[in-house]
């Protein structure tokens, strides 16, 4: 059962507005990860374009369309290091600049203007402005390149051990320098690319004089404006098979029947991926293996003696019947400008309304009819004390209880962060987020964090880095989930946390991940278009210094 501190009260240290002691905040909020071993709780997050990344840098080929290593397929990069899900999926962060915050193009809708619930009708941008090349640039960049590979690091030198200050998937087109560069692990050598950064042709970049043709590039760019940048589809029974190319009848059928028999002797154990591992029995052409509750993300669909396939983003093949496609959840917050103003309260559990027996009493009558739906906002007024339970209370002195609330406030400023600085506050006792321009409110939601103490760590932390999506494994989002593809609006804050949108449920206002701050997918898009920084044109995912600026979002987390 969820435990839930009232909102009234200050977990470790920490109380609204002008009390709130964010030094021992931090102490605490170490004391308790170190308790629990916080990390090992969160289970292990892949980067899973920068894993496949990693494989071409070694000096695999750099196909259009390739496949992904999967949990607990180590990876060697060129210094020797194995390369684990387990390794926390940060980019290199920049600690030093002047903040500064994206504003809406001429002409497009305002993202801040709320409709007449509040609501949004449009996304603040992901990306920065492009730069233009003056003669300067034109003249140090002077090549056209294309990502050919699935995902491209961005290395800051012309090391394999180089932080990673972005990411880039194929189809992305890039302005490079005129020679190669060698060394560093790299056998083909490195180009820089414009604005920064360095790319390993390993990886997958075709250089020309001219813009070279995409059209071998067989996987869609992401719908960068709408909730869910790609196409998501869940897995629906245990021990499907994904093929490499589409499978004539009969590898169909072996396929089908080397996975009855593994169930059968192993379970829901996953078959392995090396074929010198696995049964003699699973025919070539497979790939993989997925249980019910992993998803994928669909790049097309191609049929093949009349029976429908799905490809995947990673370019394999499953049967359709064996996907179900998810749309994920359209709740949303609301912007904070006009009438809608601090404190939002919100139901998070459909609890009927009470109210008083009599004027004074203790004793309480629930009221008949329906209550008031879950994740709805309610105009209450005021917390009270009814014997030794709390009641949030209405203008007419109607209760409910106030475990079932969750309140969104305002928060003071923490140190260090700027008066015009963009910020996140997430509270995990009320389990709602507020997004703050220096000392105002803008935007409130309600969030999912981690169901254990200490899973989401309370502090003041500050983006490393942003992705448009990226896999998340060993996190099983759902009871029997394992591995989902390309989580999308993901943005990183501490070591594996992260700020993401989560299409696999609805349970907003509640606990539920296992530390990430799950969001709905447009709640994550409006957010990852509001903090700061913003990508560079076209990039997958970046950190702060390689755009306009030079740190990132500050994200408050208190109990």
């Amino acid at each position: 059962m969820e435990q839930r501190r009232s909102s009234g009260q200050a977990g470790y240290g920490i109380a609204r507005g002008e009390g709130f002691d964010y030094g021992r905040a931090a102490a605490k909020a170490r004391m308790i990860m170190q308790r629990r071993r916080v990390l090992e709780m969160l289970g292990s997050f892949v980067l899973g374009g920068g894993i496949v990344a990693m494989v071409y840098e070694l000096g695999g080929r750099a196909p259009a369309v390739i496949s992904e290593p999967v949990a607990g397929e180590d990876v060697g990069d060129a210094s020797g290091v194995a390369v684990s899900d387990a390794a926390a999926p940060e980019i290199a962060a920049s600690e030093a600049g002047t903040p500064g915050g994206p504003t809406p193009a001429p002409g497009e809708p305002d993202p801040y203007a709320p409709g007449p619930d509040g609501s949004y009708s449009a996304y603040p941008p992901i990306y920065d402005p492009p730069q233009p090349l003056d003669a300067a640039a034109e003249a140090k960049f002077p090549k056209h390149g294309l990502v050919t590979g699935q995902a491209v690091l961005v290395r800051e030198r012309t090391e394999k051990d180089g932080r990673v200050v972005g990411i880039l998937r194929a189809g992305t087109r890039v302005r490079a320098d005129a020679e190669l560069s060698f060394g560093g692990g790299c056998t083909k050598g490195w180009h820089a690319i414009f604005p920064s950064g360095w790319i390993c042709l390993n990886a997958g970049l075709e250089v020309g004089d001219t813009p070279p043709d995409d059209g071998a590039i067989n996987i869609p760019r992401p719908r960068i404006d709408a909730p869910m940048p790609y196409e998501y589809w869940r897995v629906s029974h245990d021990g499907t098979p994904f093929f490499h190319r589409l499978p004539s009848f009969t590898e169909a059928d072996q396929a089908d029947a080397a996975a009855k028999a593994w169930i059968a002797e192993h379970g829901r154990e996953p078959v392995p991926l090396s074929p010198a591992e696995r049964p003699a029995e699973v025919p070539a052409v497979v790939k993989e293996y997925l249980n019910a509750g992993y998803y994928v993300t669909v790049a097309g669909e191609a049929v093949k003696a009349e029976r429908r396939f799905l490809r995947t983003l990673r370019g394999v093949f499953a049967r359709k019947y064996q996907l179900e496609q998810r749309e994920g959840s359209t709740f949303t917050g609301i912007v904070l400008r006009g009438e809608v103003e601090l404190p939002v309260y919100w139901i998070v559990r459909e609890t009927p309304l009470q109210k008083r027996q009599a004027e004074g009493s203790e004793l309480l009558v629930k009221l008949e009819g329906t209550p008031p739906p879950r994740r709805s906002r309610y105009p209450f007024k005021r917390k009270v004390t009814i014997g030794t339970t709390q009641f949030y209370e209405d203008a007419d002195g109607l209760l409910m209880p106030a475990y079932a609330v969750g309140q969104s406030y305002k928060l003071r400023r923490p140190p260090g962060v700027g008066a015009d600085e963009r910020w996140i506050h997430v509270d995990l006792s009320e389990q709602v987020l507020v997004a703050y321009q220096g000392d105002t409110p803008v935007f409130t939601t309600l969030v999912s964090t981690g169901k254990e103490p200490g899973m989401t760590p309370i502090g003041v932390h500050r983006l490393q880095s942003k992705h448009v999506a990226t896999s998340m494994r060993d996190q099983p989002m759902e009871e029997d989930a394992y591995s989902i593809e390309d989580v999308p609006w993901t943005q990183y804050f501490h070591n594996s946390v992260a700020l993401h949108g989560a299409f696999w449920h609805g349970g907003f206002g509640l606990v539920r991940s296992h530390g990430c701050v799950n969001l709905s997918p447009a709640d994550a898009r409006w957010l990852f278009g509001f903090t700061e920084p913003q990508l560079p044109d076209g990039w997958h995912a970046a950190s702060p210094g390689v755009a306009s600026i030079a740190r990132g979002s500050a994200i408050v987390i208190t109990e």
